[in-house]
């Protein structure tokens, strides 16, 4: 049968950077998801699509059981076979071989057990913003994960707990050949939705959490994430005794932030004295996020232009570029919204209207409309 899987995207609201120095972090599952359409065929070969990496490949699955055979012996041997294969096409290089590199670790893993017997088709589609620090090669792993778990019937339709820690167990070690040394936040969301709280490597879901509606900017700005890091660490060595109170106020606004949730979720959602604190709160992190040096001249342009709106906005992830959100409040009118956003795709931006705090991974019953 046809498998359609979706997992959405993540945003951090409270904590990027903090969160590298032992303080907690909060992020969220955002609305915009990827899916993948995975479909059995009988022509021995293993095909993937994924349109926004301008991406299509094939292989053989008589060459994959060579690399398979080795799979219980040297994890190091499969991962060093499945390079050398992915790099004899030359056209494949950046993203195109972590994610060729990523789908055939985790097929040979995954289908590995029945010798290979799987001949598929795979294609994925993205609403995620790539390489912009949304989540989206989680989002990719997870579905991809979950698509192959249940082609090989590990797992059930129902996605039990015990189902959903073995697709955040599989996404992660696709999460690993795409980023390294990945914190788990990024797969975790992807797999059960809601929001989490980070810190010092453990991972709390979070019970409490409004649904919010944010706008996020994407500013189209490439940035390093380790450069961002590093930096601030530079900072953080030299003037030790004025960032660590910078980075104390970041972590009170994250805990603040948890209680606030708790607090709307168990009251009025749309009370206007809890829009205003969490606008607060955006605004404090944003100007505590540009002391330490991790915004950027067209971070600070969106924050801007949404003040002119009453519209309350900060960077999200390393900073440096990348995207930025702002908070949508129930009272907003819908010309304030279209105005803002009009005036920032003028300024080249990009922009997506999203909920926070959705479902995490989910079987569909049929492809989104428009998209395969």
């Amino acid at each position: 049968m046809d498998i359609i899987v979706s997992a959405p995207g993540k945003v951090i609201l409270h904590g990027e950077h903090s969160v590298v120095y032992g303080k907690p972090a909060i992020a969220a599952s955002l609305n915009l998801r990827s899916y993948i359409h995975l479909t059995p065929t009988n022509d021995g070969k293993v095909s993937v699509n994924l349109p926004s990496l301008h991406l299509k490949q094939s292989w053989e699955i008589t060459d994959l059981e060579k690399i398979a055979a080795l799979n219980n012996d040297s994890p190091d041997e499969v991962m060093k076979m499945i390079i050398e294969l992915v790099e004899k096409n030359s056209d494949l290089h950046g993203s195109k071989t972590q994610a060729c590199s990523t789908f055939l670790y985790l097929y040979i893993a995954i289908c590995g057990r029945n010798r290979m017997s799987s001949s598929m088709k795979i294609q994925l589609y993205s609403k995620l913003p790539i390489g912009a620090g949304l989540g989206s090669s989680a989002s990719f792993s997870v579905c991809l994960a979950t698509a192959l778990l249940l082609n090989q019937n590990m797992i059930s339709d129902e996605l039990t707990v015990e189902d959903r820690k073995l697709i955040e167990s599989w996404s992660f070690q696709g999460e690993r050949i795409i980023h390294g040394n990945p914190s788990g936040i990024d797969n975790a969301v992807a797999t059960y939705g809601g929001a989490i709280r980070f810190q010092s490597g453990e991972i709390l879901p979070l019970q409490n959490i409004p649904k919010l509606r944010i706008l996020l900017v994407s500013t189209g700005v490439p940035r390093s994430t380790k450069t961002l890091v590093a930096n601030v660490r530079d900072k953080y060595n030299r003037l030790h005794n004025i960032m660590t109170p910078v980075l104390e106020a970041m972590a009170s606004l994250t805990v603040e932030c948890e209680k606030l949730f708790v607090k709307m979720s168990s009251g009025d959602e749309s009370c206007t004295l809890n829009f205003t604190a969490l606008e607060e709160m955006i605004d404090m992190n944003q100007h505590l996020l540009q002391t330490i040096g991790v915004s950027h001249p067209e971070l600070d342009k969106i924050c801007d232009i949404t003040k002119k709106y009453g519209l309350h906005s900060k960077l999200t992830g390393a900073g440096g570029g990348g995207c930025a959100f702002t908070l949508l409040t129930p009272n907003l009118k819908e010309e304030t919204l279209n105005s803002v956003i009009q005036e920032l795709k003028a300024e080249g931006f990009h922009c997506f209207e999203t909920d926070v705090g959705t479902s995490g991974v989910l079987i569909e019953t049929e492809p989104p409309e428009k998209i395969f």
